[in-house]
């Protein structure tokens, strides 16, 4: 019996521990949670800066263009696909600068539904 008392007060401890790191950490800015993309913003995005050439429902306007709604171009991880947008791609520009991180990765996500409507 006096054995389960230490362990529970032992993982009590190190539990105990364990938030007082996460509260530093977040005080600190080190930690941030996890937030989802958000895809109507990416569409806004979209409509404006990347519509004239990939098109209105991702098929693509222009030669060399990807069609997205095929979906195979977006089988990449989005970290990938963040570089392809920040670094520009053939007649793409960079866009390194021009979006955050987070409006970038709302296009992605804004992107990925284009395969789930219809044409």
């Amino acid at each position: 019996m006096k054995q389960g008392i230490q362990t529970g007060a032992r993982t009590g401890r190190r539990l105990l521990g364990a938030y007082r790191l996460c509260a530093l950490a977040l005080a600190a800015g080190l930690w941030q949670p996890a937030m989802a993309a958000d895809p109507l913003q990416g569409r806004k995005i979209y409509q404006t800066h990347c519509e004239n050439c990939h098109g209105a429902n991702g098929t693509g306007q222009i030669p060399g263009a990807p069609d997205f709604m095929r979906g195979d171009t977006l089988m990449r991880p989005d970290i990938e696909l963040m570089r392809t947008l920040k670094a520009g791609r053939g007649m793409m520009p960079a866009y390194q600068g021009m979006f955050t991180e987070t409006e970038l990765l709302d296009v992605i996500a804004y992107l990925r539904t284009l395969r789930l409507q219809p044409r």
